[in-house]
């Protein structure tokens, strides 16, 4: 029996790295290129092209929940945009726990696609989302090798086994050990949504999905399924700058 889908977009962060850009926007609207498309345009076109969805939720910080809703207006995009409440990178939530919010949001019995909104890339979410359902009732993560140790230092890393199962995650380690890394593209079965609410609840560190992975692996079987072609985080202004001018390049190579 098919199971339904639904899409997290998660847009809770005040983006200080990016400032003074991020000051009155959030990091997911800032343009892409000619500034015609936003990040987030691009990210919502992936989400688009995936067969079969049965709703979507983006949850956004109060400061800029306005923003996200005159966007979802524009584009006549059929999501929801949910406020969490908070007002200021002091009082956030988190990843995980905006990713709470959002699952009371979406059908109890729906596997969830989580993506982070500072993540652009060119590969197809469609096929990881195959991936994903192939694997249930194990949850599933989307990998890319990283392209250098400094690189690797600043993300999830994991190990693998040679049936694709995670045997080790370490959040942001001193000493990678490996070169593949975790995206922030999550496949959650509707089986495996209740560890999102144990790992919080035990006093899990909410703010990056990389610290429930870490745990995650070591309750339960993950995959791992590796990307192709491009792949940006956008982590500062200098990465910013040098995606936002080069991005359509990217797509351009990828045709």
């Amino acid at each position: 029996m098919a199971s339904a889908l639904s899409v997290v977009l998660l847009a809770g962060g005040y983006g200080t790295r990016l400032h003074p850009l991020t000051k009155a926007c959030p990091k997911a609207l800032l343009p892409l290129g000619d500034g015609e498309q936003l990040v987030l345009d691009w990210i919502w076109a992936g989400v688009q092209a995936i067969p079969e969805l049965t709703g979507a939720v983006l949850v956004s910080n109060h400061r800029f929940a306005e923003q996200f809703a005159r966007w979802r207006r524009q584009r006549r995009a059929s999501l929801e945009v949910v406020d969490d409440g908070t007002s200021s990178p002091e009082a956030r939530l988190g990843a995980m726990r905006d990713l709470l919010v959002a699952l009371a949001r979406v059908g109890a019995e729906d596997d969830v696609l989580v993506l982070g909104t500072d993540n652009l890339f060119t590969w197809s979410l469609a096929e990881f989302v195959e991936f994903g359902k192939s694997r249930r009732p194990n949850a599933s993560v989307a990998l890319r090798l990283a392209a250098s140790v400094e690189q690797a230092r600043q993300c999830g890393v994991v190990e693998q086994d040679r049936e694709g199962r995670l045997v080790r995650c370490v959040e942001k380690p001193a000493q990678p050990p490996s070169l593949t890394v975790s995206l922030c593209v999550y496949y959650i079965p509707a089986s495996c949504r209740h560890r999102v609410e144990e790992f919080v609840r035990a006093g899990g560190n909410a703010d990056a999905p990389g610290y429930f992975l870490e745990w995650l692996v070591k309750q339960e079987r993950v995959y791992g399924w590796m990307t192709a072609g491009e792949w940006c985080d956008i982590g500062s202004l200098e990465t910013y700058h040098a995606v936002a001018a080069h991005w359509h390049e990217f797509i351009k190579k990828e045709e």
